[in-house]
């Protein structure tokens, strides 16, 4: 029996996100969830699992202060990745958020990476001359103060603006450009990936840090490059594909991304993804509550 660790990065919504922790509950996955710094933790203190073992929630001192964009989300994740790996092996750890949710079943979703090579690893890059373009401004010139992109307060949050896009412009002006002696690729965050993959993260967690450091949405960036660049390069699934592969539905057309909602049930359960993001309590608990009883009680039928 092939078992899957889940490493849920959450910062509100606990509806959400014991919905999630119902829909992936199996005896054959572990549950890890590291909050936000900011988050309320006596929120989710009721979050709970029946089959499946809830190991961690990564909280207050364990936890990390994750702002959008920044150096801390890319801490976020190499620490509940490390947290997964001392109580594995896994065959996968599935990255996720607490706004995301499974399209599938978990007889469906096993079936599916039990079909895949071994050792195959679902990592999405991006495609296209944008993503290149998106790829070439965000490394080639150092960004400070990413970790106030969203300070709560606007003249704050302005101020640091100023100052960041002014440094950058001054490196444009002065024809500074960063040196990276490694080809950098670019995806989503949201990732599968194998125990070994995870492990070869986290034994270089500290040259992670220095490396991309100053660099914005990192977090979308340092997982492609190194497996590129490291013996797991001829593991990815398929590197002409987005969202890990098919794994992931994301819509950037109506959002950023859109957040789905009820209206958009037969979309979601028609797709063959195998989970999907974003969704919000406090935008259409409708959708939640469907997907979830669609999952838990009709999803044994579900095909990929």
């Amino acid at each position: 029996m092939s078992r899957h660790a889940y490493c849920i990065i959450a910062h509100n919504d606990p509806y959400c996100l014991q919905a999630l922790v119902n829909m992936i509950d199996d005896d054959r996955n572990d549950i890890f969830i590291i909050l936000d710094k900011k988050a309320n933790y006596r929120d989710f203190l009721g979050i709970k699992t029946d089959k499946g073992r809830l190991i961690a929630i990564l909280y207050g001192e364990q936890s990390i202060d994750i702002q959008w964009g920044d150096m801390s989300l890319v801490q976020a994740e190499l620490l509940v990745f490390k947290t997964a790996l001392q109580h594995g092996p896994y065959e996968y750890l599935h990255l996720l958020s607490g706004q995301d949710l499974p399209l599938k079943a978990q007889d469906c979703i096993h079936k599916f990476f039990d079909s895949l090579a071994k050792g195959t690893n679902l990592v999405g890059f991006g495609q296209g001359e944008l993503n290149k373009k998106y790829l070439s401004e965000k490394t080639e010139y150092y960004y400070f103060f990413t970790g106030k992109c969203k300070y709560p307060v606007r003249y704050i949050r302005g101020i640091f603006t100023i100052y960041r896009s002014t440094i950058v412009s001054l490196q444009k002006i002065i024809g500074f450009k960063r040196r990276w002696d490694i080809k950098l690729y670019r995806g989503y965050e949201w990732v599968s990936i194998t125990s070994g993959f995870a492990q070869f993260l986290v034994d270089i967690e500290k040259w992670i840090l220095r490396k991309f450091r100053w660099v914005p949405c990192a977090d979308e960036i340092y997982k492609q490059t190194l497996i590129m660049a490291s013996p797991y390069k001829d593991t990815v699934y398929d590197i002409t594909l987005n969202f890990a592969g098919k794994t992931r539905k994301i819509d950037w057309t109506r959002g950023k991304p859109y957040t789905w909602h009820d209206c958009d049930f037969e979309e979601l359960v028609d797709s063959r993804s195998l989970f999907a993001r974003k969704f919000s309590t406090y935008t259409d608990k409708k959708i939640i509550d469907w997907l979830q009883n669609h999952i838990i009680n009709n999803g044994k039928t579900d095909v990929l």
